[in-house]
């Protein structure tokens, strides 16, 4: 796309916006005359909704940005498209089908983008308004966020099968200066619902700035006490392994490189453990999986130290935001450094030799 282009739908992004809102019939027979738009409108909805509905989570990975942040700046970007895609996806498939012999996949796709906008425009003023109230609302409303998006995104779908069908067709008549005011009305109103949200994320970051990012380094490491998981009875505390070197690993069996890691974690303490260094699996998957299944993972895949099942107590203490997290702790029970998300043998290796040096 020419740089030109590009600008001009930059600033056309408002009013192209709202007109999907408040005239989506029109602006559909635009794109599938124009053969584009509805991707555009699409990315550059997730790219402003990522940079403002989740500047809490932006501002946590950049505090933590040395110890691994930078990948999870990424995954934050990402996480928009993560629920725009299939979404867009499901409808330009539900447009191919409908369309039948008069299918166009190249242009159903796009109709298929501009239809799966609404849906995060609608999910967008829900997770705002939890956002500006600093409530956390009930499963049920959750629930109904996603089924008022979903009805707006099923409806547009309707409308695209039927456009598609009538191909082929020429340009939508020019709109009228009423119909142009509304989709103005109805885009910015779109970006104000961001504007909050972007709003509310500064004032809760610039609250509670010390809460971002991991565990500080030359903390005292918190101590818990945590359940066996694997295949032993009884407990873990912390605190038992004071005046030793430790390395937690949180971890989850549904945590592709949690896995990956896992031979290399176990050649590290097998090395290492003759010379003081204490490791300790701590198990993060949640109530969705249950502890006797944690204990078979283990008995699979080996377990030559201990692991602890927890059920958010840990990590909350470790501010634990991405799979997997090591935290290393000297021997006078401070944090020496977090590692977040895959991490090579050689650099855990330097880590352990310079928390052992401490």
């Amino acid at each position: 796309m020419p740089r030109s282009e590009l600008a001009a739908q930059v600033l056309r992004f408002p009013r192209t916006l709202g007109g999907l809102l408040v005239a989506p019939g029109r602006s559909l027979r635009e794109i599938e005359a124009a053969e584009r738009g509805g991707f555009f409108l699409l990315v550059a909805w997730c790219l402003l909704a990522g940079l403002t509905l989740r500047f809490v989570n932006l501002a946590d990975a950049f505090a933590g940005m040395e110890d691994g942040g930078g990948m999870r700046l990424v995954s934050v970007m990402v996480g928009e498209l993560t629920e725009a895609v299939p979404v867009a996806l499901a409808v330009a498939l539900a447009i191919v089908i409908g369309a039948g012999a008069k299918r166009d996949p190249a242009v159903d796709l796009e109709l298929g983008c501009a239809a799966a906008v609404p849906f995060m425009v609608a999910r967008a003023v829900f997770r705002a308004a939890v956002i500006v109230t600093e409530r956390e609302p009930p499963h049920s409303w959750s629930q109904g966020s996603y089924v008022v998006a979903g009805a707006w995104a099923a409806a547009l779908a309707v409308l695209a099968i039927r456009i598609a069908r009538g191909r082929p067709r020429g340009r939508a008549a020019a709109e009228g200066p009423e119909v142009a005011r509304r989709a103005r009305v109805a885009g910015w109103a779109a970006v104000a619902v961001l504007g909050a949200g972007l709003g509310g994320g500064i004032a809760w970051t610039a609250r509670h700035a010390s809460a971002l990012g991991p565990v500080s380094r030359g903390a005292p490491a918190p101590d818990f006490a945590l359940p066996r998981v694997d295949g032993k009875p009884g407990g873990i505390a912390l605190s038992s392994f004071r005046g030793q070197v430790v390395v937690l690993d949180f971890w989850a069996t549904w945590c592709p490189p949690c896995l990956a890691m896992l031979p290399t974690m176990h050649e590290l303490a097998e090395e290492f453990g003759p010379r003081g260094v204490a490791f300790l699996g701590v198990d993060s998957d949640g109530p969705q999986t249950a502890p006797g299944e944690v204990t078979r993972f283990l008995a699979e895949h080996g377990a030559p130290y201990p692991v602890v099942y927890d059920e958010g107590v840990a990590n909350d203490l470790y501010r634990v935001k991405a799979l997997p997290t090591l935290v290393f702790i000297a021997k006078d029970g401070r944090i020496a450094r977090v590692l977040t998300g895959l991490t090579s043998k050689g650099t855990m290796k330097r880590t352990i030799e310079a928390t052992l040096a401490l």
